[in-house]
């Protein structure tokens, strides 16, 4: 399975953790999902600060960007980090019990699918 995979489910599970309108059963899956994979963010997160280390420069103002000469091969860093392979972790969620807790616009829904388990 691709880190960014792990990754995007993540962030999709985050953005709704402080809906208090979600059945235990499914928070209970959603929380494990996101304590198992937690190894994998701290991952990507140190990979992409190395990755824009490598490529970023100091602004006048003390901050760093990445100049725009150097954007394309920065974003093909990240890009390529994500592709790494990453251990799946296991846990699916029903659809069934997706759609009777919550409301998720295509773009939460598209990073859970790999996660999902249809009846």
């Amino acid at each position: 399975m691709k880190l960014s995979t792990i990754i995007n489910a993540r962030s999709v599970l985050e953005s709704i953790a402080d809906r208090e309108d979600v059945g235990a059963h499914l928070s209970y899956w959603m929380t494990r999902f996101v304590v198992k994979t937690q190894g994998d963010q701290e991952f990507y997160i140190s990979e992409v600060r190395k990755i824009f280390n490598k490529y970023a420069e100091a602004k006048e103002d003390g901050t760093s960007i990445v100049p725009k000469e150097k954007m394309a091969d920065f974003q093909a860093d990240v890009t390529k980090l994500g592709e790494t392979e990453a251990e799946d972790p296991g846990i699916r969620f029903k659809l069934a019990e997706l759609a009777d807790n919550l409301k998720l616009s295509m773009k939460q829904m598209f990073p859970l699918l790999d996660f999902i388990e249809e009846e």
